[in-house]
């Protein structure tokens, strides 16, 4: 009986257990399900992209007059970026890598989407290879920005694909390991970093190739 009473003792007045109420619910968008459904989109579109990059690259090689239908200016081509050296990091076509990564984050998406339910350190293994992926495209836009001078449609959709499921797969894993305040509020502000993350790209990209493009872009409007 005593043991009853205490039990009720340690609930709130909504019912709820006193540790719920020290740990409340992970908002929705960080739930392993919430997060599945992110990855999934993300990952989709991102491995799609990787596709077409792979099959322009492969007819490249079959035909070097190919063109591929990315190219849509000076400024907007896939086929000098896919030439040039920075695409076979590792030596073979960067694309490949992508497909690779991609259907493995999509496999990951689909299961946690699903309802099923990874161990931490699953999740910490995506957080890694997404960590990798952030690099990566960091690297690579570095490099087509202001050494190859050209740009890649199908590989900024790459970029604007992995860079936020890297941080909200960031903050999912954070909530794992900790409760701390400051956790709760990078989760509320989530949007922030992301929406910075783009106008930044955006401002690079206009800056730098100002002169050389936008310039006479905006003059011919």
């Amino acid at each position: 009986m005593s043991e009853t009473t205490a039990t009720r003792h340690d609930a709130d007045p909504d019912g709820r257990d006193a540790t719920a109420a020290e740990h409340p619910r992970e908002p929705r968008p960080f739930t392993d399900r919430g997060i599945g459904v992110l990855i999934s989109v993300l990952s989709a579109i991102a491995l799609a992209a990787s596709f077409q990059l792979a099959v322009d690259n492969m007819r490249l090689l079959e035909n070097p007059d190919y063109t591929p239908a990315c190219n849509f200016s000076l400024l907007m081509s896939c086929k000098s970026v896919l030439n040039a050296e920075q695409g076979y990091v590792f030596g073979f076509p960067n694309p490949f890598l992508g497909m690779v990564g991609f259907a493995l984050l999509l496999a990951i998406g689909v299961g946690a989407a699903s309802g099923a339910r990874f161990p931490r350190w699953y999740w910490v293994g995506a957080l890694l290879g997404l960590t990798f992926g952030a690099g990566m495209v960091h690297w690579f836009a570095f490099q087509s920005i202001f050494v190859i001078q050209v740009l890649c449609p199908w590989c900024m959709v790459v970029w604007t694909m992995t860079i936020p499921m890297f941080w909200y797969t960031l903050l999912h894993v954070l909530a794992t390991l900790t409760g701390a305040r400051w956790v709760r509020v990078l989760q509320n502000w989530h949007l922030v970093p992301v929406v910075v993350w783009y106008l930044a790209v955006a401002g690079i990209i206009l800056w730098a190739f100002w002169d050389f493009y936008w310039a006479d872009f905006f003059a011919g409007l």
